[in-house]
């Protein structure tokens, strides 16, 4: 008789909703990188325009020419700030999404626990059944020898 564990179909659902969250997880990750770029790119534009409106300034210009530059860096500023929100929230999402994996891998881990030990009871067992057996046969050859001694 070999070893069955009842819940093995629970196991292989766990083991598929901790893989689902790994995915989810690596999926959230990209994104929150993705966004970390953008925002650095627009920080870099922001760096950019401040360097041009500098520039200008120490050169002379126009007011027309600086207030385009100042407009655009509002533009931007509004940009970064919003990326920096998107960003905040995309960070949390990875933060919960790790929570959830963590979770997973828990119910995972708990019924694997429960398996090994029903599977340590279950080789114990089966090794005491085998030395029964063993000593039955033992005895029963010893028996019979000595039965066999008496009549002879």
């Amino acid at each position: 008789m070999g070893f069955e564990f009842r819940l093995q179909g629970l196991l292989r659902f766990r083991e598929s909703s901790e893989r689902k969250e790994e995915l989810k997880l690596a999926v959230a990750i990209g994104e929150l990188k993705r966004l970390k770029m953008r925002l650095a790119r627009v920080r870099e534009e922001l760096a950019a325009i401040g360097d041009r409106i500098s520039n200008l300034l120490a050169r002379g210009t126009t007011g027309a020419d600086l207030h385009l530059l100042w407009f655009e860096k509002m533009l931007l500023e509004r940009r970064e700030q919003a990326l920096a929100q998107i960003v905040s929230t995309a960070l949390k999402e990875v933060q919960q999404q790790q929570l959830r994996l963590q979770e997973a891998r828990q119910k995972r881990k708990v019924l694997e626990e429960l398996r090994e030990k029903q599977l340590a009871l279950f080789l114990l067992a089966e090794g005491r059944r085998d030395q029964q057996r063993l000593d039955d046969t033992f005895l029963m050859r010893r028996f019979a020898e000595e039965s066999g001694k008496g009549v002879a």
